[in-house]
């Protein structure tokens, strides 16, 4: 019985240079989009933050939260800057859950923050 070897065809240098091409130019028209950041923020998310009531939980990347915004720490609810947040949350509410250390341990960069104040 013969040995049959099965002989699987090499890619050509003429196939390999068109597939550097190609990747090189997409590459070239990917990477200015992919890299630009913008100058001004996207006004359309901010409106959208600003209309959300009083209230709110909302799951936010990083801790450069929103103005009237306030992460779930656990803190006490005392002073005029939690007026709002009382009156749509109720008077007996004495101090925010503390979320964020409770789900702390998955090293996330999400904080859950809620919405104290309107703007």
């Amino acid at each position: 019985m013969k040995n049959i070897v099965k002989k699987t065809k090499a890619f050509s240098l003429l196939e390999i240079m068109v597939a550097l091409v190609v990747v090189s130019i997409m590459l070239a028209v990917m990477t200015p989009v992919m890299t630009t950041k913008k100058s001004e923020p996207d006004r359309t998310s901010i409106q959208v933050i600003d209309a959300t009531p009083v209230g709110v939980i909302v799951a936010w990347y990083g801790d450069n939260y929103p103005s009237g915004w306030e992460p779930l720490d656990g803190r006490v609810l005392e002073g005029s800057q939690y007026e709002e947040l009382r009156k749509a949350l109720g008077d007996e509410i004495d101090a925010l859950p503390d979320i964020n250390t409770a789900l702390g341990g998955f090293n996330s960069p999400i904080t859950w923050i809620i919405k104290v104040k309107r703007n």
